[in-house]
Order: structure tokens, then sequence, then C-alpha cells
């Protein structure tokens, strides 16, 4: 397990770091907007707690959204101030990017020390004691806060993942991250402590059938996308049509339809080569790259 003085100094190497990157891939992708603000405020908090509960002995950070958020500069608060519910429902998109390029990670009940574990079992014990007739009971894994480890910055991470597109609107998924990446990154960012594990998404073969379709027919709108992506739920209910965008547009910023010779992009850009029924100029579809050559 890490010593608290080899943590110390490997928070005090990522501060120094965030303030003067000596790897150039890291250095531009920290001018995404609120990324290096986000990183020096959890390394700072993991220096103040002295937190290590990940049991490979890493620093860690149990996070409180709004707590985090408001540890933020006084500039990126002014910047969102309109928004009130940007601390809850946007900010935490900033938080999966840096768990996407490696900078901290997301821990799960099996990569907590078992003295956090026993803490939080404790808790849970204790709460379901006392609220018997509580709705949530069943559900007592989901009042805590979610544990980061934070990595060594100077170390090899992933900053090549993050595309000069990424801000905080942008919204990672599950099914995407696993299809162009694999599961071990997914779980990296989504699955927590309080995970309930009961997230609808996609397959990486579900998307491969579609690829395969799109390269027979050459343009899909996103009704005929969703046959293809739709996700196995527990309540047997479709998702909304913003579930849909949301896998496309993560599938896309993630390079996946690129890396495929495939565009996500208005019908007018690919309307003089090949014709769909009902796609309207503006409207967004997937085509495959190679009819506009």
């Amino acid at each position: 397990m890490e010593n608290t003085t080899t943590s110390t100094t490997m928070l005090d190497t990522n501060l120094e770091l965030l303030k003067r990157p000596t790897d150039k891939v890291m250095n531009n992708k920290l001018k995404m907007p609120g990324l290096k603000a986000l990183l020096k405020v959890v390394n700072k908090v993991a220096q103040s707690t002295g937190e290590h509960e990940a049991l490979d002995g890493r620093p860690t950070i149990a996070v409180n959204m709004d707590v985090l958020y408001n540890l933020m500069p006084a500039n990126y608060h002014k910047k969102h101030a309109d928004d009130s519910t940007f601390a809850t429902r946007t900010f935490p998109n900033l938080l999966r990017l840096a768990s996407l390029c490696g900078a901290i990670q997301l821990l799960d009940w099996t990569q907590i020390s078992k003295d956090a574990r026993d803490a939080r079992y404790k808790l849970a014990m204790d709460s379901m004691g006392k609220g018997k007739n509580n709705k949530t009971a069943g559900h007592w894994y989901m009042q805590y806060k979610n544990v980061y480890a934070i990595n060594d910055f100077s170390q090899p991470l992933h900053w090549e993942r993050l595309d000069y597109k990424m801000t905080e609107q942008t919204q990672l998924t599950y099914g995407a991250v696993a299809t162009m990446y694999d599961l071990e990154v997914a779980s990296d960012i989504f699955t927590g402590i309080n995970s309930d594990h009961a997230v609808a998404t996609m397959t990486e073969n579900q998307v491969g059938k579609l690829i395969t379709q799109l390269s027979k027919v050459k343009v899909m709108t996103l009704d005929n996308v969703k046959p293809f992506i739709k996700p196995s739920t527990k309540d047997g209910k479709d998702r909304a049509e913003d579930w849909y965008r949301n896998q496309l547009n993560c599938l896309d910023i993630l390079g996946y339809f690129k890396l495929h010779g495939v565009a996500y992009d208005k019908y007018c850009k690919c309307s003089d080569y090949v014709d769909i029924d009902d796609a309207k100029p503006q409207q967004k579809v997937l085509y495959m790259l190679d009819v506009t050559k």
C-alpha cells in the first residue's frame, strides 16, 4: 500500500504539472474549459483530507458534487451562474472526461479498501435499521458519495482521448465508451459504489451490426438507427429519442465513426450524393464518408 509521504509527493507533483505541463498533449488538452481547475481542486482536496480509500493505496476523494463545484474558481461560477442545475446535471460531465483521460478513476466496491467498505456497510445497516419503512432501504448504496482515485500525472495517461470539441456539455455514455475502448474503461468512468448496474446501454455488437447495415445502405436517419442500438432494459420500455442521440453524439466525439469511415452530420452534407426518404436538409444522419468522394 502507498504510504502517505509518497502520496503527498505525488499530489504535489500533479499540482506542479498542472501549472507547468511537460507533456505537450496534456498541455493542449488542459485547455478544455474547467478541466485544469477541476484537477487542481481534486488534488488539493485529497491533500487536505489525506484519504486513501483505494485498495491499492492511491489518494482518493469522496465526491459530493455540490461541494466540489463550490470549490471551483469564482470566474467558473460566474460563467455558469444562470444555470441553476449546472452543478448537479452538467458539472458531472467534466468529472467523466477527467476519468476518460485517466487523470482520475471512479472506484467500485471491489476497488476500495476493506476498512472503507466496512465503514460504509456499518452506516448502511444502521440507516436501514432506523428506517424500516423507508422505500429507499433496498438501495442503501445510493446514499454514498462516489469515490475517485487520483492517478500520477507524471506517468503515461490518456490525454489523447480528449477531443478539442469536448466541453462540460459533452455527455459520455457507458455503451459508447465501451464500444470505442472496452468495458474496463467504461467502468472506470461510470461504475461507482452507488451504481445499481441497471443502466440502459447499447453493446459493441449492436454498433457493429449498425455499421454493417450502414455500409450497405450508405445513409440512415435516427429512426433507421434506433432498432440496431435499442437497449435491453429491465422495465422493457424503450428510451426517448434523446437517449439515442446521446449515443450517436458520444460515438462521434470519441472518434468511433471517423475510425470506421462514417460521418454523423446534417443531411445537406451528403444529399447531393445519396437520397433517403423524409430526411430534412438540417437533420443529422449517419452516412458513409465514401459516398462524397
